[in-house]
């Protein structure tokens, strides 16, 4: 008895460590978002230098790019569309992570997409994909 005690302590204890790992993970997979915007280049952050807006923690290249992104959070993130999300995937309506390396830059605005594929898509048609995902993006942020 005691033993099946502890490994159910054992087990809640590792499943409450893998939810916390997951809720402090950086957004954009630790990419620095001020690369993006201005290099149009796919930078990984150093925890060094990270901002915490909302419930999102950034992670930035260097100190310099850290204080420019917190003089006008909003100005960066506003030009990293839909969170980050695949926005191919999102204009069918789906909701997919992005990998932080696949994106493309499209009259100032950075879109983000899960894979080659999708950056393909999308980049044959950038004005449909993005009215098509710009509409289901409002659905989503009613639901939240």
């Amino acid at each position: 008895m005691n033993y099946l005690r502890g490994l159910a302590i054992s087990i809640l204890f590792i499943a409450s460590a893998l939810v916390t790992t997951a809720a402090d993970a950086p957004a954009l997979h630790g990419y620095c978002p001020v690369s993006y915007t201005s290099m149009y280049k796919a930078v990984r952050g150093d925890a060094r230098y990270s901002s915490k807006v909302k419930d999102h923690t950034y992670l930035f290249m260097n100190a310099d790019a850290k204080m420019m992104f917190d003089k006008d959070p909003a100005k960066v993130l506003d030009q990293i569309v839909y969170d980050g999300h695949c926005a191919t995937a999102l204009s069918m309506g789906k909701t997919m992570d992005s990998d932080p390396n696949v994106f493309s830059v499209y009259k100032g605005k950075v879109y983000l997409f899960s894979s080659a594929e999708a950056k393909i898509a999308f980049d044959k048609n950038p004005e449909k994909t993005i009215q098509m995902a710009n509409s289901a993006h409002k659905e989503m942020m009613k639901k939240n």
